[in-house]
């Protein structure tokens, strides 16, 4: 039975030797080249295999670690528009104002224009998927710039309740072209109940 090893108990190094001793010196010359080139294959060519496959794990781990600092990017600023949403969810939830005319009768009050406001009417709530819009139309008349402008102020700077001018009309009086007569609509809104 033949022992797995047959090979290289047949591989004696002092017959190589004999050998070797037994060529031309030339020929000596070139077993000598080509064994150094076939020792020197043996080395180079697994440890360039093993760089090169080295250098892909390299540029592997950093694509992953550039890829992974992206996701903890994105988780980031993920979490500051979530805080952002957040923050204006509560601020609707808190700035509904369920008596719109009244707080703008006091804005008026502390405008001193309440005898100038001629109607506050009232417009049915206006849901939609996101918030629901309560709105009033307001008329003001014969007014000087800087009141409407403290009253706009007032209610735009109002700190308890979401309050916006959306729409304003501003026109100067014939008896009068320092007073003005102003029509606007001021809206509250609320996070709607259907929508999220």
């Amino acid at each position: 039975m033949k022992s797995k090893y047959a090979i290289f108990e047949r591989f004696n190094l002092e017959s190589l030797y004999n050998t070797f001793l037994g060529l031309q010196p030339k020929e000596q010359m070139i077993a000598m080249i080509v064994g150094g080139i076939i020792l020197l294959v043996i080395i180079i060519m697994p440890v360039s295999l093993a760089g090169s496959k080295i250098s892909k794990l390299e540029k592997s781990i950093s694509t992953g670690t550039d890829q992974i600092n992206d996701v903890v990017r994105e988780i980031g600023e993920y979490n500051k528009e979530k805080s952002k949403l957040v923050a204006v969810e509560g601020l609707l939830k808190a700035g509904y104002d369920t008596s719109i005319s009244t707080t703008l009768e006091n804005l008026a009050t502390q405008s001193g224009i309440k005898e100038n406001v001629e109607s506050l009417k009232e417009r049915a709530l206006v849901p939609s998927e996101i918030f629901d819009e309560a709105s009033v139309d307001v008329r003001v008349s014969r007014v000087t710039l800087a009141q409407i402008i403290d009253f706009l102020y007032k209610i735009e700077g109002e700190k308890s309740k979401v309050l916006r001018v959306k729409q304003i009309q501003i026109k100067p009086r014939y008896d009068n072209r320092k007073l003005l007569d102003t029509n606007f609509t001021v809206s509250t809104f609320k996070l709607s109940s259907e929508g999220g």
